[in-house]
Formats: C-alpha cells, sequence, structure tokens
C-alpha cells in the first residue's frame, strides 16, 4: 500500500506541481486549498505526511502544524516556505515539524524530505511499539524483568562491536575505541539496526539529544561520521562500514562471513 501525503497550498499551480512530483514519486496524493480544508481532510482518512505552505490566508502552516500535531501525533509535518528565517524554522521544529523546504523546491528535495519523513515516522512507530510491549512485560513479570534490567549491565555485542552501554565504552574485534559520547551514541544506534538506513534527523537525536532540520541535521551527523571512519579504520570495501545513504542519511553495513 502506498504512502499517503496531504499536500495544502492556496496556489493552485504550486498545488498541482507538488501533486504531481509526489504521484511520480510513488505516493498517494490528496491536496487541499488550505488549512481548514486540511483538517477536514485529516478527519476524514488517515495520511502519513502533510506537507504544508506556512503563508496561508485560512489557517497558515504553522497554526495547522499545531493543531495536525496535538489531533494526529504520528503524523510527519513538512512545511513549505518562501520567506524562510532562522527563527521561524526553529519555532516551527519545536512545535513538531520534521523539516522545512524553501519554495520553490526542486523535485528531488521535495521528494528526500517526504522519504526521510517516512523513515523516521516508521522508527519511531516501532520503537512505541516495542515500549508497549516492555511495559506489559514489566506489568505481568516483574521478577523476569529485573532478571533482564541486571543482564543488560553486561557488554553488548554486535558483531566485531562491543558496547559497555553504562561506561559509554565500544570496542571493535577486542580493540577499545577512543569515542566522544556523541560518537558512541551514534555508533551503537547504528549497530542496533545494521543495514538499516537511519535518517539524519533521527541520528542527531539518539546521538545529540536534540532536534533540528533535515539539512542541518545532515551536516552535523556527516562530521560525525567522518571521524568515526577514521577511528574505525574501515573503508568501503571492508567488511563493515558506515556507508552514506544520498539525501536519507546513513546506515551500518554488517560483517559477513
Amino acid at each position: 500500500m502506498s504512502n499517503r501525503v496531504l499536500v495544502v497550498d492556496d496556489e493552485a499551480a504550486i498545488r498541482n506541481f507538488l501533486v504531481r512530483v509526489l504521484q511520480l514519486g510513488g505516493y498517494e496524493v490528496t491536496a487541499a486549498g488550505d488549512g481548514r480544508e486540511a483538517l477536514e481532510k485529516l478527519e476524514g482518512a488517515a495520511f502519513d505526511v502533510l506537507l504544508t505552505d506556512i503563508k496561508m490566508d485560512r489557517l497558515d502552516g504553522v497554526e495547522l502544524l499545531h493543531l495536525a500535531k496535538e489531533r494526529y501525533p504520528d503524523l510527519a509535518v513538512i512545511l513549505l516556505t518562501g520567506h524562510a528565517t532562522v527563527p521561524s524554522a526553529i519555532a516551527a521544529l519545536r512545535q513538531g515539524a520534521h523539516d522545512y523546504l524553501l519554495k520553490p523546491a526542486k523535485n528531488e528535495d521535495i521528494l528526500a524530505a517526504v522519504e526521510s519523513a517516512l523513515t523516521d515516522r516508521a522508527r519511531q512507530q516501532r520503537r512505541d511499539r516495542l515500549e508497549q510491549i516492555a511495559a506489559q512485560f514489566i506489568d505481568v513479570v516483574q521478577p523476569e524483568m529485573q532478571t533482564v534490567a541486571q543482564a543488560t549491565k553486561s557488554p553488548i555485542a554486535y558483531g566485531d562491536l562491543t558496547f559497555d552501554v553504562g561506561g559509554f565504552r565500544a570496542s571493535l574485534r577486542g580493540q577499545a575505541l577512543d569515542l566522544t559520547l556523541t560518537e558512541f551514541r551514534l555508533l551503537l544506534e547504528l549497530a542496533r539496526a545494521p543495514g538499516e538506513t537511519i535518517g539524519y534527523v533521527a541520528l542527531v537525536q539518539s546521538a545529540c539529544g536534540y532536534t533540528c532540520s533535515r539539512h542541518e541535521a545532515r551536516e552535523i551527523i556527516g562530521a560525525h561520521v567522518l571521524n568515526l571512519r577514521k577511528k574505525l579504520g574501515i573503508e568501503p570495501d571492508s567488511a563493515l562500514y558506515i556507508e552514506s545513504v544520498r539525501g536519507v542519511g546513513y546506515r551500518l553495513i554488517p560483517q559477513t562471513e
């Protein structure tokens, strides 16, 4: 089943352009001419991503973001603006926007932003489900959970990588790695999902503990990945490598026999 995207813009030409780009990208797209109409569409059907202009007469994009996230917390929201400023971007991100794009946005940037939003959304949903399952087990089998909690103090191994989570230490093939706290968290996040692409924004949240735009996250994480590659001493033709997935994020290529 195709992922569903709701496009909101009060300019018909821009709205139709966005719809066409996303349809060609394989998405199921619904359009709305303003914020009020968008809320009606959201009430009538489930959507994965909301792509909305900021400046609109009837309920602007930031107000729509606020209302949509209150009612549909899992909805990924991307803002479009023709007048980007740092304060407005920060305000939007703090209210829950996944990303923002400057108009006129390129086709590839639009598709990359939506794909990144979907990737991070799916990852968060998986985490939420696991947390719910864990909570149920804690309530039902408390003694067993205490045993599990004790076991987590032991080193955790992912292939040739070993992590001492409590001590924030890691080793590769038995050799200790000299990592910063951010590098440790980044490597651990990648190692927990070997072969799986993790978006820039999600990596910043896990490694650095804060939220920023996809463009900012790409630059921040890129610098840390470069340092990690040097410290791990692994190359693209090695069995273990941090691979860049252009426009989306990074993944750790696991070691194979």
